[in-house]
């Protein structure tokens, strides 16, 4: 579930956050673009977004483009909707300016809100040199964690360490976690529910960035 409410832009916008740009009613560039807050000119009342990028191509959005930014912290979404001002280079990057929001929607996000995602990655008992791996395959991911199948059996309180790919910019590398629960056996092998433990912020963030962003995909499809 998540919580909404309207909350003052000036007060939680800040520079550096990541963001996700959605535009629906130009359809050459219809979609859902990564990018960044540049900078924030609060005299001016100008928000500068990084050009926008779909699997590592920059997106240019000409001026006068509606769209939809959604902005990302550890534990909350801040959403509003905007128009493009064009392409300008500021401080010697190119960037997209938006007018700052007077109020932005805040979705407060819970870490276990998980969508479904299908991806193979490996585990390990222990985090020293030439331990054995073993093979799993993710049924669903949230930012507090995922559920797994693997032919490996383990219990509950096992502490496992995983490596994971989930987008070019969004890997695991001996991601430290906890096996929580265990599901019933399947033909794909023991099922269980898994805790990211000692998560780093930044990896946190990406990960919230990434649960929503196949939220709106999953939403788009229906």
């Amino acid at each position: 579930m998540a919580y909404v409410e309207l909350v003052d832009a000036s007060k939680t916008l800040k520079i550096g956050l990541p963001a996700s740009i959605k535009i629906v009613f130009v359809k050459e560039l219809e979609g859902v673009y990564k990018s960044n807050v540049a900078d924030i000119d609060f005299n001016r009342r100008i928000l500068f977004l990084s050009i926008p990028s779909l699997k590592g191509k920059f997106i240019p959005i000409p001026k006068g483009v509606r769209m939809t930014v959604n902005l990302f912290d550890r534990s909350s979404v801040y959403e509003f909707d905007t128009v493009s001002l064009g392409v300008i280079k500021y401080d010697n990057m190119y960037v997209i300016p938006v007018p700052f929001p007077e109020s932005v929607r805040k979705t407060e996000r819970r870490k276990f809100v998980r969508v479904p995602i299908y991806v193979e990655g490996k585990f390990y008992i222990s985090v020293e040199n030439e331990t054995e791996s073993f093979v799993f395959t993710t049924k669903n991911i949230s930012a507090g964690g995922l559920m797994m199948a693997t032919k490996k059996y383990l219990k509950v309180g096992d502490i496992i360490y995983i490596d994971l790919k989930l987008d070019t910019d969004l890997m695991m590398n001996k991601q430290k976690s906890k096996i929580v629960r265990e599901d019933e056996h399947t033909e794909d092998g023991f099922v269980y529910g898994v805790q990211f433990l000692d998560l780093p912020v930044s990896l946190e963030t990406k990960l919230v960035r990434f649960v929503f962003q196949k939220e709106l995909k999953m939403k788009s499809i229906r």
